[in-house]
């Protein structure tokens, strides 16, 4: 059974696009990419899972003052 993997990005996902040509080429054998989360609703790194075909969230923070 492949284990369900979750990437946290928050920029231009250069190193998730290593991981999603991994993934297509064989090297990762044992998980598939199924989500990836950024912090940054606008990070071309959740266009990047898109385009793979991976379930993207855009969170945006919120910051509360005392």
């Amino acid at each position: 059974m492949l284990k369900r993997i979750a990437v946290l990005v928050s920029g231009g996902g250069t190193n998730l696009q290593a991981l999603i040509d991994a993934q297509k080429s064989g090297i990762i054998t044992s998980g598939v990419i199924t989500l990836v989360i950024s912090n940054n609703p606008d990070a071309y790194a959740l266009q990047r899972a898109k385009n793979a075909g991976i379930n993207t969230v855009g969170a945006i923070t919120v910051f509360i003052a005392d």
